[in-house]
């Protein structure tokens, strides 16, 4: 089994497209690269090429393929979306509430997070960061720092935490970060992308890197691509390239994510 634990309803192309095709293509992927299930991360801003929490609760239906994360704009009524997220959690409709600090300018121990953090330790659900560079921008990385991340997860010691993205270019740092602690997780969404490789040095260092990563932590590691924007093939085969024994792969490429989202899988 092969769970995608990071992706968007999205599209990449200019021309105006229908997100409902856009999830046509999404379950034409999942077939021909053999991902089971996958979890849909929502836009925090209202943003035609990629759905939010509205448009993507609306085109995945009651598709038992698909499990959901929740996101928040902390610039605008804070306590209003987390009222409406404790419900989505309540009813069991999240596994998990994403932030994207260096899209958008704020840091993990801004005060305006703590409720988040919070909730997800209410409710026992992961927090999941967007971290690195952006495309065409560097600067963005100083408020996704793992630096930041620890000072969290060393202060809410319950609050499990999801680095996506391996803080790229700098994973060597990341992992050198955050690796003693055990609420911090990973996953691998964007780790096999051309240009993320290129950034970080070449393949072999990515592998390196993860491998380490999954020996110290193989509990903490969870298979994700980032679709539409990174390729599926290549981030199958950064996990096949680890070159792991059979129970730890199936750990990476599923049990993992099931046990930290509480994925009901039958």
């Amino acid at each position: 089994m092969i769970i995608d634990s990071h992706l968007h309803l999205s599209y990449l192309d200019e021309e105006k497209r229908n997100l409902f095709d856009v999830k046509k293509d999404l379950l034409e992927s999942m077939e021909k690269f053999g991902i089971d299930y996958s979890i849909v991360i929502p836009d925090n801003v209202p943003n035609p090429k990629c759905a939010d929490t509205e448009t993507m609760f609306n085109i995945m239906g009651d598709d038992k393929r698909f499990f959901s994360m929740g996101t928040i704009n902390i610039f605008q009524d804070t306590e209003k979306q987390i009222l409406k997220l404790e419900t989505l959690l309540m009813s069991k409709k999240i596994c998990a509430i994403k932030l994207f600090p260096g899209h958008d300018p704020f840091y993990p121990t801004d005060e305006k997070c703590q409720p988040i953090y919070e909730l997800c330790s209410k409710y026992d659900i992961p927090v999941v960061f967007h971290t690195g560079i952006n495309t065409g921008d560097t600067d963005c990385a100083k408020y996704n720092d793992p630096k930041h991340i620890v000072t969290i997860a060393e202060k809410y010691k319950t609050l499990k935490i999801v680095i996506s993205h391996f803080f790229w270019p700098k994973m060597e740092y990341c992992f050198e970060t955050t690796k003693d602690l055990k609420n911090i997780y990973y996953d691998t969404s964007a780790m096999a992308d051309p240009e993320v490789v290129e950034a970080t040095g070449d393949w072999n260092k990515i592998v390196e890197i993860l491998k380490k990563t999954v020996l110290l932590k193989p509990n903490n590691v969870l298979f994700g691509t980032d679709w539409p924007m990174c390729p599926v093939d290549k981030h199958i085969q950064l996990i096949k390239d680890l070159r792991l024994d059979d129970k730890t792969e199936e750990k990476i490429f599923s049990l993992n994510a099931i046990n930290l989202y509480k994925l009901e899988i039958l």
